[in-house]
């Protein structure tokens, strides 16, 4: 099952770092949290929030993309709206694509632009 909390997470991670990338790596015996942070980065992906970063796939970046939805759900004025907004479409069954930008479309909205 995908974890929008997870995901915000993982963009966040991605964030803190200097060059925007997390290491992912796929090992044999990887624990079932490994498999889920695995999995769910390869979500973020998917969505063009992420990209790998070598023909490895162990290494994800943020995107532009990623960086402007974080951005969205970190606002300080409409930052828990925005995240509160897309945590509600994402798990109601809406796209994460398109929940992803109702958040950020309520943050320019309030922000006059």
């Amino acid at each position: 099952m995908r974890d929008a909390e997870l995901m915000l997470s993982l963009l966040k991670e991605m964030s803190d770092e200097a060059m925007g990338q997390l290491v992912v790596p796929m090992t044999m015996g990887m624990s079932e949290e490994e498999q889920r942070r695995r999995h769910h980065v390869e979500l973020l992906i998917d969505a063009g929030h992420a990209r790998w970063g070598g023909n490895q796939q162990q290494i994800a970046r943020i995107t532009n993309a990623g960086y402007d939805f974080l951005n969205a759900a970190s606002n300080p004025e409409n930052g828990e709206r925005a995240k509160g907004r897309f945590i509600d479409l994402f798990n109601g069954g809406v796209a994460y694509g398109r929940a992803a930008q109702a958040a950020i479309e309520l943050v320019a909205k309030a922000m006059g632009a």
